[in-house]
């Protein structure tokens, strides 16, 4: 096939539009479905089911989708590959992260990435935790750096360092000089939650089944910038692992307590959260190779702004 018609084809299954496909693609809808339905004809088959609110591919779609995105994935991990050979590491590299890690971790690594290898460009995405799923199926992205979740499967593990959940709060507050605390005695003081709470919803159900007690989070956000003024203007305590918010820690602006619950408390290695960098198959071209050497070295300083955080 074409690789034209390639395009055309992952561009419609990617933005579920024949017309939107056609803008990302500055050419004609006619053009872009004429392409679509003569493809359509050689394989015999819809590729597409065609509804009010846009298009998404079949089963037949879904099949031939993977061998297009294998191929392009494939097309480009070859340029890359000719192009080391001349001892140039070039190309882009797509990075996926948690926006916690995002903020605080990734640029380190992008800017000695970059110092290195001025010929590599970055697509460096934030993906909200419900949306990591997908994003790791997609096969559109080099590598992320997530924190593990078991629902995740089919990844290789490259670097991790362990870090734990904990309650994040002013120093004026009055849980502020505890070494350890439970969900139990937080109860009594108001807490702010990210819309995603899928770890601690599951803690929150064992500990409080007992007591009859429940966390009403005064704030919701799936935003961490606006966590974390919210968490310094003191209007609630949040929970949240230490790697977000480093910097305010070691300026003493807020403290970071780990929580005793199994599950979340840091004494427990076989059961804590930790912070995993993840391969994903298929694309092991020179550049994001050397961008997750990169990243993998910044463990040892990130063990080092963990243990500041815990002392």
């Amino acid at each position: 096939m074409h690789a034209a018609v390639l395009r055309y084809f992952d561009h419609v299954a990617r933005h579920g539009s024949i017309r939107k496909a056609a803008d990302a693609l500055s050419v004609a809808s006619s053009a872009v479905n004429r392409q679509i339905l003569r493809l359509e004809d050689e394989m015999g088959v819809a590729l597409f089911e065609r509804g009010r609110s846009g298009v998404r591919p079949t089963a037949a779609g879904e099949l031939l989708l993977r061998h297009v995105r294998e191929t392009q994935n494939e097309y480009q991990r070859t340029r890359a590959e000719i192009a080391s050979l001349g001892g140039t590491v070039s190309g882009d590299v797509r990075i996926i992260s948690l926006e916690s890690l995002l903020v605080r971790f990734l640029p380190q690594a992008v800017d000695e990435m970059s110092a290195r290898h001025p010929e590599v460009s970055f697509t460096v995405l934030a993906v909200h935790p419900g949306e990591i799923g997908e994003a790791l199926r997609s096969g559109d992205n080099d590598f992320g750096v997530l924190f593990v979740d078991n629902r995740h499967r089919g990844v290789d593990v490259i670097a991790e360092f362990p870090t734990a959940v904990g309650a994040l709060m002013r120093p004026d507050h009055p849980l502020a000089g505890r070494k350890m605390l439970t969900l139990t005695e937080c109860v009594g003081h108001p807490v702010v939650m990210l819309q995603d709470r899928w770890l601690l919803d599951a803690i929150m159900a064992t500990e409080f089944a007992d007591s009859g007690a429940r966390l009403s989070p005064r704030i919701v956000s799936n935003s961490i910038e606006f966590m974390r003024q919210v968490i310094k203007s003191g209007l609630g305590i949040g929970f949240f692992t230490p790697i977000g918010f480093i910097e305010e820690i070691r300026r003493g602006e807020l403290v970071h307590i780990p929580l005793a619950e199994p599950g979340l408390a840091d004494d427990r290695p076989h059961q804590r959260a930790v912070a995993r960098l993840r391969r994903f198959p298929g694309r092991a071209t020179p550049s994001p190779r050397q961008a997750r050497r990169a990243v993998a070295q910044q463990d040892l300083t990130w063990r080092s702004f963990l243990a500041a955080a815990r002392s």
